[in-house]
Parts: structure tokens; sequence; C-alpha cells
């Protein structure tokens, strides 16, 4: 197999449709107004239900808490999803400041930001941009509300203006028929009011003596009306409850499983179009813990067995892919290949009659073995990037002409041979979250670099401005006629990314630089980092006359 330059390549990606992240966070936090999407979708589980146990005063008080802020102590109102996970009402979101030191990503509404309020984040600085209105849960808050309204439990069990008042005066014994109901009642009246401390146990309502427990007729009042949640927990990729549930930058949520499938093919997300945001890595990132919360006490089998057939089936087929053995690659950047050997002829004959049109694309591993890729034993680098086939020429003779464009960055765990071509499995390389990449930053231009790396003499530099003098670094080159910045190479590799993100891989790809100098590209999960890098081929290539 070859790798052969093509000066006019047909290459497509999917365009972006809807606002950009910082509308997307102006639109959920800048206003009154918020718009609740229902679903719609039929329920695709119809052998599982709720499990609903209005005997347990325990259970009861954990579904409410589920719905409490911690903060004020009342129902969620506008929930807000934080990075960390956790959920908050939009008015409970302390006093914003503003952020200094940093210039990447360049958005204007990252310039402000809060410290967490919450204990288990220790104090972690959130940017308001990267808190959505949490849809999900609104639509659950809003649903909740029906079943436990006060017009509810007038027309099928009990006459709630009859109930007596928090305040002072005398309270009316409540009938032991009915004091069950009162109790559940009760208790989400007064954490509405946010009177009910987060923490409490259920709460002794007045003018209860005796309780005779929940009645058939309350348990099946009960379980109809929580059967109208049973919709808002599907997940609208695979049509299932909630597995792991993960909620987005655009406020919507899916299992975690099924997010990492999709961003596989697509950075929009699956429900409104618009582009997800890449603040957290969804492999290690934090779910949201009150929709976990809620998933694990009206579905407690999902909790207890995660791994359903069906997802394991997703897992397996996601993890598991052919590798090409060929030359370094990066993602958003093209590559064309001329394949002639029979067992690669195999491998992508097999990549597209399955639909996936994807394969892996590692380089042999020059010489001794790269530090990242530790004990790694295989005679291809333990990184690469997955390929998209974007297009096909086959020729009478088994030969193929064949486009493709880097999707993303793996990590191989393990791999075998079939049919003379690996098989591994993988696991996704994602860059660090944007606050980690923000904190990093603001440490090294306040404090400076602790490491005795090439870069560091680069570590006072904004990230914008190491993005900056690349930029003119490249200009320059082509003022200067050289041939790696000609227009037949920008025809066919595009012009230089405005994306500091990809930026580092286009440089990679088309600078005269060591195959081991442009693996540390690859293999790192810092935008600044490889920026960095990319600065110290930039020096060293300026003491030289081209």
């Amino acid at each position: 197999m070859n790798v052969y330059p093509n000066p006019e390549p047909q290459l497509h990606s999917e365009p972006e449709k809807g606002a950009s992240d910082s509308n997307l966070q102006r639109n959920s936090l800048g206003g009154s107004d918020f718009v609740t999407e229902k679903k719609t979708l039929a329920n695709s589980s119809p052998k599982l239900r709720p499990t609903f146990n209005p005997e347990s005063e325990s259970y009861l008080r954990e579904l409410i808490r589920s719905l409490q802020c911690k903060i004020c102590n009342q129902l969620l109102r506008q929930p807000l999803a934080l990075p960390c996970g956790d959920t908050l009402c939009r008015t409970c979101i302390p006093r914003l400041h503003e952020r200094r030191y940093i210039s990447y990503p360049s958005q204007s509404d990252r310039k402000q930001g809060f410290t967490c309020p919450f204990e288990g984040c220790h104090g972690q600085e959130h940017s308001i941009a990267d808190c959505s209105l949490d849809i999900t849960l609104t639509n659950v808050l809003t649903s909740v509300e029906i079943v436990l309204s006060d017009s509810a439990f007038s027309q099928d069990s009990v006459d709630t203006s009859s109930f007596p008042s928090s305040g002072p005066g005398k309270v009316q014994p409540i009938p032991p028929d009915k004091a069950h109901i009162y109790k559940v009642f009760w208790a989400y009246r007064i954490a509405k009011d946010g009177t009910l401390p987060f923490t409490s146990d259920f709460p002794t309502p007045p003018g209860i003596e005796h309780s005779e427990g929940a009645t058939e007729q309350e348990k099946q009042h009960f379980a109809n009306l929580l059967a109208r949640l049973r919709s808002d927990f599907d997940c609208q990729v695979c049509y299932c409850p909630y597995n792991s549930p993960t909620t987005t930058s655009c406020g919507h949520t899916f299992c975690k499983a099924c997010l990492e499938r999709v961003r596989d093919h697509s950075n929009l997300c699956p429900f409104c179009r618009k582009t997800l945001s890449p603040y957290r890595n969804i492999s290690t990132g934090c779910g949201n813990k009150r929709l976990t919360s809620l998933v694990s006490l009206l579905y407690p089998q999902i909790t207890a067995d995660k791994d359903t057939q069906a997802s394991e089936g997703e897992i397996v087929s996601e993890q598991t892919i052919p590798i090409f053995a060929c030359a370094m690659t990066f993602p958003q950047i093209p590559m064309f290949l001329h394949i002639f050997e029979p067992r690669y002829r195999l491998m992508l004959r097999r990549a597209i009659e399955d639909g996936t049109r994807c394969f892996g694309m590692v380089a042999h591993r020059p010489g001794s073995v790269p530090p990242a890729d530790g004990d790694f034993v295989a005679p291809f680098t333990r990184y690469g990037t997955m390929l998209y086939v974007t297009n096909l020429q086959m020729f009478p003779d088994g030969r193929s002409l064949v486009e493709t464009m880097g999707i993303y960055r793996f990590k191989i765990i393990s791999y075998s041979w079939q049919d003379g071509y690996p098989l591994a499995n993988i696991e996704r390389v994602e860059d660090i979250p944007y606050a980690d990449e923000e904190a990093m930053e603001a440490s090294e231009r306040i404090n400076g670099s602790d490491t005795d790396s090439p870069t560091q003499m680069f570590s006072h530099l904004s990230t914008q401005e190491l993005y900056q003098r690349g930029f003119e670094f490249v200009a320059s080159m082509r003022n200067e006629s050289v041939g790696w910045f000609a227009d037949r190479i920008l025809n066919t590799y595009g012009q230089p990314p405005q994306d500091p993100a990809i930026f580092p891989f286009w440089m990679a790809t088309l600078l005269p630089v060591n195959e081991r100098e442009k693996y540390l590209v690859l293999v790192s999960t810092s935008v600044r980092e490889r920026l960095k890098l990319v600065m110290v081929w930039i020096k060293a290539m300026d003491q030289k006359s081209w």
C-alpha cells in the first residue's frame, strides 16, 4: 500500500446545524421563558414499569429529595445541569466573577464563572457557558407536579381543603385511612415551599395520630400517575430507559454509551442537531446525578444490571475495529490511500459492506518504543486515528483508491489477527475538558511551567497567542514560497484550521518533522501542549534558511 497525493480531493463532512454553543448557552440562561420539550415517542419497553413503593417513607423521601435544590431546599426551578453532575436552580447560581488568564476557548460567554457550591466539587470553578437547562429534569418536574398537585389529590383521594396549614391555629385530626396519602402530599407541599431541609427525614405533619398505610386505591392512584413519567426517561437514541444518563451542552440527555457512539459519527445533538460543546470528556465526565438517582428509584432493575444485552452488543461492536498499519494520520485531516494488498482489500470490503465505512489507522513503529506506548508490544504504534471512507474508486484488478477523513483518536487496549490484518479492542482518546485546559493556561501564565521540557519556554504565552504565532508562521512561509504550503498542498489539505485544537494536527501533516515528534502531537490530550510542541518545531525551523 502507498500513500499518494491527490491535488483535488472530493471530501465532505457533515455540516453544522443550529445555533452556536455560545448562543445556545445564552438562550438557556438569559431569560425567564424556557421551552420544555416533551417526548412523544411510544413506550419502547412495555414490560418495564416504574417500581413505586408508597408504603416506604424513606423511599418517598428519596424521591422528593431527588427533585429538591440543595441550595434553597425548594423544588428545582429551571434546573441547570453543572459539569460536575450536580444540579441547582437557575436563581441559586453563586455570584459570578470575571475569569482571568484564559484565552482558549475564545468565547465571550466563558469569561464569567463561579465557584461550585457543592462539597463534592471541592471549590472547582465552572464557566457559566458549561451550565445548561436540564430539559429532561424539567419535564420530570412538570409531570410530578401534575401527579402530586392539589387537584389530583382532591379529585381522586382526599379533600385537600381540609388539610391543616403549616401556620398556627387549631389542627384538625386526619382520618387514619387518609393519613398516608396526606403525608405524601404534605411532604411535597413543604418541599415546594422550601421549608423541608434537603437532608431531613420524611416529615411528620400535624394532625396525624395513626396511619393505616396506603390503600389499594391510593397504590393504584400512584401507579397510574407515575406512569406519566415513563416516556421522560427514554433515551432518544436507543429508546430504552437511561443507562448512565449524560446531559449535553444543549440540555438534552442520553445514555452515556449512546452518546459516545453518536459522537463517533457526528458532533451534533441527536435530538436538536445543535453542535455539542466539548466542555467535558464524555468517557470520563460526570453523569447527571439527579436523573441517575431517579432512574435507580423508579427502575431499580436498570441499576442492578446496567450491562443489558442490547448495550453489550453496542459496546463490543464499538470497541473492536480493523486496523490498517500504514502511516500516521490525524483527526479532521484527509488521508489518501492506494490499497492493493489482498489482506487490506478484504478489510476495506468488509468495512464498506457492514455500513460503518470505518477502520483504524496506525503507523509502523519507528525503532524504539515511544514512551506513550508503555509496555504495548506490537509492530505498530498503540495510538492511531479512526478513518471514515468518504470516496472510493475500485479497479477491475482489485486495487482501490480511497479518500478518507480522520474522525477521532484511539488507544489500542489489545489486538488479535484476522485474515492477515489486526483487529483491535480500543478506547477513544479525548482532549481534557475545557475547565482543565483553562486551569492549565491560567496556572502556567501565573506561575510558569515546572517541567524541563522544550515547551517550557512558551509557557508564558496565552493559548490564543500560541495559535496566532503558528498561523503567522504559515503566512510567512507562504510568502517565501516554501513547498510545504504550496497551493496544490493547500488544495488537498485545506487552509489552516481556525480551530486551535485542530491546527497542530494540520501542521503535523504538512511540516517535514520527525515521526516521533508528530507522534507526541497525536497522543497529546491538551490543545495548549500541542500548540507548544508546534512552537518548538517553528523555532527550530526559524533557525534555518529555506
